[in-house]
């Protein structure tokens, strides 16, 4: 009866062995959690009491675990080696060892400072001038690049510009007259024009500039801003007001394309 119980006792300590080894396998713990010299005096312990095929069978199960675990241990290794990988727990360790002065020894051995104080002095002086007197010049320099002629530089003419949209075909100065000439052409002196429909323009980016253009002429004295109720209306002076000269007003007017939208 006790060597049944043994015998039991036995297996039920090798399957929970193969099932951890399992679990390692599959990837559920690390596979240095298993004492391989544990788990082997296990397999040893109940060698002497095998005495069924079913038991032989369970100890060579238990064996071959415990011997894919070994090669997971192996791999880990290789790989932390080839990595320069080291395990946070030793460096604590190593660390908490460590004096005082040791540790102060190896900060200054691994301390790489990111910035560095230099000053002009006498001897840096005539390197750099040195250095710049023998420097070949830049054709020379240019020549040993095997680049062939070399092309000057062309002019751009003021239209080559305009496309390129560098410089702008009109002075502002110029577009804001011209505007406040549209606005007296399509209104006469004196009369008044709808606000949003003498800026309005094909898109949206063109209404916008038309805005900032009859703000000026607004705020310059070139032409009044009247409000009456939701709606607003220029009209158009005859010449600029001077009471207006070095102190012009300001007529704020947030404009986005809903409120060009319900303008229209």
């Amino acid at each position: 009866m006790t060597e049944k119980v043994t015998r039991s006792s036995g297996r039920r300590e090798l399957e929970e062995l193969i099932q951890t080894c399992i679990s390692i396998e599959n990837r559920r713990f690390n596979p240095f959690l298993l004492d391989i010299s544990e788990a082997l005096s296990i397999i040893r312990r109940h060698s002497n009491k095998l005495r069924t095929l079913e038991d032989h069978l369970l100890d060579m199960r238990a064996i071959t675990s415990v011997a894919r675990v070994v090669g997971l241990q192996s791999a880990d290794l290789r790989f932390q080696s080839s990595a320069l990988y080291v395990d946070p727990s030793m460096v604590k360790e190593k660390l908490d060892s460590l004096s005082r002065e040791q540790l102060a020894e190896f900060l200054l051995l691994s301390w790489h400072p990111i910035v560095e104080l230099e000053q002009l002095t006498l001897a840096s002086t005539k390197e750099a001038k040195e250095f710049w007197a023998k420097m070949l010049s830049f054709f020379e320099r240019r020549k040993r690049l095997h680049l062939g002629p070399f092309a000057m530089p062309e002019t751009t003419d003021l239209g080559e510009l305009t496309r390129m949209r560098v410089v702008e075909e009109k002075a502002y100065t110029r577009k804001m007259q011209d505007l406040w000439k549209e606005l007296k052409d399509s209104a006469g002196e004196g009369q008044r024009v709808d606000y949003w429909d003498f800026i309005g323009a094909p898109d949206f980016a063109q209404t916008i500039v038309r805005a900032q253009l009859v703000s000026f002429l607004v705020s310059y004295g070139y032409a009044n801003l009247l409000r009456k109720g939701n709606r607003m209306f220029l009209v158009a002076k005859a010449k600029p007001d001077p009471n207006l000269e070095g102190s012009p007003l300001s007529f704020p007017i947030p404009i986005t394309k809903e409120v060009l939208v319900r303008a229209k």
